[in-house]
């Protein structure tokens, strides 16, 4: 349960103005200001002040948050439901696994996805006598979402390389468009599967593999995919020549995996150095996250403020809105990343949660969502909490258009906050839908530049955020049993055994022509 003293300084704050609390205290701009690795926090429009901060922060303390950071970091079994550490750090060497097994499997695996990258992208690799001039990506989950929203990202930092397609749909579509205009012959696939045998990817591969046979032969068709995963055996047997299958362990879950070989698209399509700096950038974030005084710790402070809002203010969602169109994909990002590790209502000992567990995360691209959503944020009888995500290059630059977009994202904090009252004059209805009654509370997180270290540092700060926010929910963020339920329901239909199933699907079934009456 939640300390006295915090639900006091939730009710002390509750209902203050924003901006009463900004005249009270004349340094909360600088104070409520933390920055790292080239990402600035800043807090001053949030509902919160230092004594109540403090508060959160001695709370984490007393939830032993030392002791499980360090088994995170160094290690330990932290996904206990499936008996397993969780070293996605380990892959930019932001964990303490000096000489273990798992250093040595990072360091084996990174030379050879390197060695590999360097290949296909110097042309040396040519699975039917050409260069490969495109680059599929075939996975789901973290296994495409990771992959495609840095692909997208850093796409103006590729330089000469294969261009990057990504599948995930089972849609057919999906893989006519993966594949449209290419020559086949200069096509490589590659499958992110830890198990090799995750439904979408692996039909999704076989149509691949269907569609290459008919243009290179059966025979040949193998030779133009790579993949990564744990299970060696079965993407050999699919056809996959075993030195192009890269180690993709159980430790590593799918939505923190982008770090692995599940990034090898990325190391071909941008480049291993780009990749590289990607990873170093997480890496200094890993080093900010284990050594920080909580209270300057971007990652733990982050997590507070978002676990305050949810559990302690009340706002059960919270907008992502990301003013670059490099960063369009960070909210379905964040979605899956937060959804998937703190939508549980049972702790990690099996009791029922006391808390409701993390919040609803959605969002857009700004400027675009302003003329979708925002009306919703600035009237709407919800108040939701936003998170502002921008580039700070953006504010300074010589290009009107990132002006004005930079001053799109700091107008629309300011009227969130401030809202307008307009006097009723001649007509008060009319004055009464125009006003906005503001109060509304954001975060702001800007990047000096896009770049791929500061890309690396946004990724690792919201992973860390999420592992703080597990501890206050008592939760694992580690394993996702609700995603499990689904593939198995899925399988019952495919197989026929409709008893099990409640009338109104057994309906739909039958009218759709999916099964016989």
């Amino acid at each position: 349960m939640l300390p006295p003293g915090i639900i006091a300084h939730a009710a002390r704050l509750g209902e203050v103005r924003i901006r009463d609390l900004m005249s009270a205290q004349p340094g909360r701009a600088a104070g409520l200001l933390i920055s790292h690795a080239g990402i600035e926090l800043d807090l001053s429009k949030q509902r919160l002040d230092p004594p109540a901060l403090t508060a959160l922060t001695g709370h984490l303390e007393t939830l032993d948050f030392h002791a499980r950071r360090d088994a995170l970091l160094s290690g330990g079994i932290v996904n206990a439901s499936e008996g397993r550490p969780a070293l996605h750090t380990a892959y930019r060497h932001g964990a303490r696994v000096q000489g273990s097994d798992a250093e040595h499997l990072v360091d084996e695996t990174q030379a050879q996805t390197r060695a590999f990258a360097t290949r296909v992208r110097g042309g040396d690799f040519r699975p039917a006598g050409k260069p490969v001039s495109r680059v599929i990506n075939i996975g789901i989950g973290g296994s495409d979402l990771g992959p495609r929203l840095v692909a997208d990202a850093l796409a103006d930092h590729a330089g000469a390389g294969p261009e990057l397609r990504f599948v995930a749909s089972l849609d057919p579509s999906d893989l006519q468009h993966a594949v449209a205009g290419a020559d086949p012959e200069t096509l490589l696939f590659i499958i992110a599967s830890k198990s090799f045998s995750t439904q979408e990817t692996l039909m999704n591969g076989q149509a691949a593999r269907d569609w290459l046979a008919g243009h290179v032969g059966a025979a040949q068709s193998g030779r133009h995919f790579a993949a990564a995963s744990a299970a060696r055996d079965k993407a050999v047997a699919f056809g996959i020549a075993s030195d192009n299958v890269f180690d993709f362990p159980d430790w590593v879950g799918g939505r923190y995996s982008v770090w692995s070989a599940v990034g090898l698209s990325l190391e071909i399509g941008l480049g291993p150095d780009v990749f590289a700096a990607f990873r170093d950038g997480a890496r200094s974030m890993d080093e900010h996250f284990a050594t920080a005084p909580l209270a300057r710790n971007l990652p733990v402070v982050k997590a507070l403020v978002d676990f305050w809002n949810r559990n302690l203010l009340g706002h059960p969602s919270r907008c992502v809105a990301a003013y670059s169109a490099r960063l369009g994909l960070l909210p379905g990002y964040l979605q899956q990343l937060e959804m998937e590790s703190l939508g549980k209502s049972v702790t990690a000992n099996g009791e029922p949660a006391p808390l409701p567990g993390g919040a609803l995360v959605w969002g857009g691209c700004g400027t675009e969502v302003q003329h979708s959503f925002f009306q919703w944020l600035h009237q709407g009888g919800d108040v939701t909490p936003v998170d502002f995500i921008g580039i700070a290059s953006h504010f300074a630059s010589d290009d009107p258009r990132e002006r004005v977009l930079a001053a799109n994202m700091a107008a629309q904090g300011a009227a969130l906050l401030d809202g307008v009252q307009l006097p009723a004059g001649d007509d008060p209805a009319l004055a009464a839908q125009r006003s906005m009654p503001g109060g509304r509370i954001s975060s702001v997180l800007l990047l000096d530049a896009l770049t791929p270290a500061t890309l690396g540092a946004l990724l690792a700060l919201h992973e860390h955020k999420v592992f703080v926010e597990s501890v206050l929910y008592g939760i694992n963020p580690f394993d996702q049993w609700g995603v499990e339920l689904g593939k198995v329901l899925t399988k019952g239909i495919l197989d026929g055994e409709l008893s099990r199933y409640d009338a109104s699907t057994r309906a739909m079934l039958a009218r759709t022509g999916f099964v016989s009456d």
